[in-house]
């Protein structure tokens, strides 16, 4: 009696542990069934992403930002604008429940590498959008702007786009997967009268990033650049242009990320790529040359 009482009882032990190991494998099923799957940019590009002047909410940095922790990849913010930049970094955690780390950096400055790199020496950095630029918001003819803003320009504009391209483009590469966003302008394949010295600055964004997306071939490293037109981020002062010319951040920011991978170089939006088309390739040079001068002196409101 004994052992029949013993083996009725390991039997009711074996039993009831199936039935709870059962009923925890059905529910991890429909926890897998029931949790939303991981988004591709998050795989390819994810897990952190590093975005350059995302501190102004209505800027193309931020833009960047919040699509990409919308799609579950956590992000550092860096900009010179520490309140604003804190603020941002709140709103993307608050509502996309994502890590958010800041920077606030001057990227004019030399040694802010060394600066960078000790806030996110330790995460696995897949994506960097360099978006930041400083203009002079007066924009002076070429001579009538001085030395030091010229100078100024080149430090942040070129000068510290190549050492964020350079710095993280061999992290990637070792890595062996990832990508690089080099925001540039349609005004870095047609120069801009009265904007001048940015549309230099430009110029050498898209060059240098075309460039290398021809060297990181292979790589599993994949660089786009983007040269949108006029975009909705500065309010009152694109009143002076054409309002159909001007896009919205977010179709700019989607537009940019499916191209990603896929492309060398995107100039996001209809009427951008047919306003690039007619200056490149239907006007002749000083034909295009002019036709951009009187644009810009109309839309800034510099016509003599």
């Amino acid at each position: 009696m004994r052992t029949g009482w013993k083996s009725w009882l390991a039997a009711g032990v074996l039993a009831g542990a199936a039935t709870w190991l059962w009923q925890r494998g059905r529910e991890r099923a429909q926890a897998r069934k029931q949790a939303p799957p991981v988004d591709p940019l998050a795989t390819r590009y994810g897990p952190w992403a590093l975005v350059t002047g995302a501190a102004r909410a209505e800027g193309i940095g931020f833009g960047f930002a919040r699509r990409l922790a919308g799609k579950g990849i956590n992000v550092v913010l860096v900009d010179i604008l520490e309140e604003e930049l804190a603020a941002r970094a709140q709103e993307l955690a608050d509502k996309y429940l994502v890590k958010v780390r800041t920077a606030a950096l001057d990227l004019g400055e030399p040694d802010f590498l060394d600066r960078l790199r000790a806030e996110t020496g330790d995460l696995d950095v897949g994506l960097v959008v360099c978006n930041h630029m400083v203009t002079p918001p007066d924009t002076p003819a070429i001579l009538d702007m001085d030395l030091a803003t010229h100078h100024r320009m080149i430090d942040v504009n070129a000068r510290a786009y190549t050492t964020l391209i350079h710095a993280y483009g061999r992290q990637l590469v070792a890595r062996g997967r990832g990508g690089l966003i080099i925001v540039s302008s349609g005004a870095g394949l047609q120069a801009t009268p009265y904007t001048g010295a940015y549309s230099a600055n430009k110029a050498f964004q898209l060059k240098l990033g075309e460039a290398l997306w021809y060297e990181l071939q292979g790589t599993g490293v994949d660089v786009l650049v983007v040269a949108p037109g006029l975009t909705n981020t500065q309010g009152e002062a694109l009143s002076g242009y054409p309002q159909f010319m001007v896009m919205d951040v977010n179709s700019l920011v989607v537009e940019s990320l499916d191209a990603l991978g896929k492309t060398p170089l995107l100039i996001p939006g209809r009427i951008n790529k047919a306003f690039m088309a007619a200056q490149t390739r239907l006007m002749g040079h000083r034909q295009s040359l002019e036709f951009m001068g009187d644009f810009m002196a109309r839309g800034l409101g510099k016509e003599q």
